[in-house]
């Protein structure tokens, strides 16, 4: 059977007929770019899945290397076994979302294994399931003894401020009965002697002359 390079197979390949394009990789003697390669798997997978999957792996052994992204292309296309394989020898390293996308499409061991060369863990920034948030204790300043005498000051200011308010009388009336001090016959603004105001007043009254 003669021979036929890579470059005369991908050149006539959309002139032949689907079973000449299946009978003609028997003969190629090697495999072009991955880019190329993948291509015409893709053509091939219309026609038998199968077929495209055993070209692929035999590209493989020649040597092609793959890309991520055409790995991930090929997902649904190829068996996990002949992905996992293809995957486990990419041209460069998967990145972190490409893991994440390839993460159950091969088997365990080969994901473990293209991780350890990408050195990606895709679990380790994956927060623990039941992790209880940090607790901030907050430390509270002591409360300061009060001593006798600053409880004696306290005191004698509060009766100042409380005095402060009160009217002070100049011994003579004024009229201003309702703010006048408590004296003689009149306490808090009410006279309870049942006379006027002019008896008994000691301020004299509204008539008195106003005595003390």
């Amino acid at each position: 059977m003669k021979q036929m390079t890579w470059d005369d197979y991908y050149g006539g390949f959309y002139d032949w007929s689907p079973s000449t394009q299946k009978n003609y990789p028997y003969r190629l003697s090697d495999y072009g770019p991955a880019d190329e390669v993948w291509e015409v798997a893709q053509e091939l997978a219309f026609q038998d899945e199968a077929f495209a999957a055993k070209f692929l792996e035999k590209a493989l052994t020649a040597g092609v290397r793959f890309t991520p992204e055409q790995v991930l292309e090929m997902v649904g296309t190829v068996k996990e076994s002949v992905l996992s394989k293809i995957a486990e020898q990419t041209d460069v390293p998967f990145d972190r979302e490409q893991l994440e996308e390839i993460y159950r499409m091969i088997d365990d061991a080969s994901f473990l294994r293209i991780s350890r060369r990408a050195k990606i863990d895709v679990f380790d920034d994956e927060p623990a399931a039941y992790e209880q948030p940090e607790q901030i204790q907050y430390i509270l300043p002591k409360k300061k003894k009060v001593g006798l005498f600053t409880a004696l000051a306290a005191f004698a200011a509060g009766f100042a401020l409380a005095g402060r308010g009160k009217k002070k009388h100049d011994g003579h009336c004024d009229g201003d009965c309702a703010n006048c001090p408590p004296h003689y016959g009149y306490r808090y603004g009410r006279w309870y002697y049942g006379k006027g105001h002019q008896y008994g007043c000691e301020f004299g009254g509204n008539k008195g002359g106003g005595s003390l």
